[in-house]
């Protein structure tokens, strides 16, 4: 499984495969064997071999519905039909994923999916409606950061729309709201942020990947938390900083990176 997740995070899906097909034929519990599965279905994901995918999450399913990795084979079994351009099998198993505990934990990203699939099926308005909920209920969330920057232009005048109703009010409040936030500002440390690329439990894994990103330019090192090791990227004075180069790194390296404060 080590040797998997250091295929996959160097790109090399083929060896990723083979290591996650050998790691299950080892005896591993539930959750680890769901865990190989889905790696597999995110395998062959990247190598564009979709049924071989869509086997793989519906073993998840199927056989292990009751281990945390459930809600992300939905999610795997979306990505597979919408890459595929069936964008209404791909909303139903988006859909699939929103159970209560997964959405706290990654709720903006499924919203995101169904608010790109709404799009693609024609229906504007659901679309906007998955949107103006990441800003509610994720303000903080890369999603979010991405639609206020205008990724979706119709989420951005819906923002427009509702603080405009507000603005005699702000404009009341501005000069009180003004020497509190001095105040604060003298006192208050700075925070800064940076970009989680990756979290492992071995730390040669961890420095291998952080010496991958350095050869690439990026300013990556590991820190070890209580249970594995996290390789981060820069030290931002700014979270809107942090936020572009995640958005980055999302891109380039395939992977779900986010950003911390330090």
């Amino acid at each position: 499984m080590d040797k998997g997740e250091a295929f996959y995070l160097q790109k090399q899906y083929a060896k990723a495969l083979e290591c996650y097909r050998k790691a299950l034929e080892s005896k591993l519990n539930d959750n680890n064997r769901a865990l190989c599965w889905y790696m597999v279905g995110k395998s062959y994901t990247q190598l564009e071999r979709y049924n071989d995918a869509k086997i793989s999450f519906m073993n998840i399913v199927n056989l292990y519905s009751n281990t945390d990795w459930l809600p992300e084979a939905y999610v795997g079994l979306g990505d597979v039909e919408f890459k595929r351009r069936k964008y209404s099998e791909a909303l139903k198993q988006y859909r699939n994923s929103q159970t209560e505990s997964f959405m706290k934990r990654s709720g903006s990203r499924v919203l995101l999916k169904i608010a790109k699939t709404q799009k693609n099926l024609g229906n504007t308005k659901e679309a906007q409606e998955c949107e103006k909920k990441i800003l509610k209920d994720y303000p903080r969330s890369l999603e979010a950061r991405l639609l206020m920057k205008g990724v979706s232009s119709s989420s951005t005048k819906v923002v427009k729309a509702e603080s405009t109703g507000s603005s005699a009010k702000t404009t009341a409040t501005t000069s009180t709201s003004t020497k509190s936030t001095a105040k604060t500002t003298t006192s208050a440390p700075k925070t800064k942020f940076a970009v989680q690329v990756s979290y492992t439990p071995k730390q040669d894994l961890a420095n291998n990947y952080a010496a991958q990103l350095k050869k690439k330019g990026y300013k990556a090192y590991v820190r070890k938390g209580s249970k594995g090791y996290s390789v981060l990227v820069g030290d931002y004075a700014s979270k809107s900083e942090a936020q572009t180069v995640c958005a980055k790194l999302r891109k380039s390296e395939k992977n779900d990176s986010y950003v911390i404060s330090l």
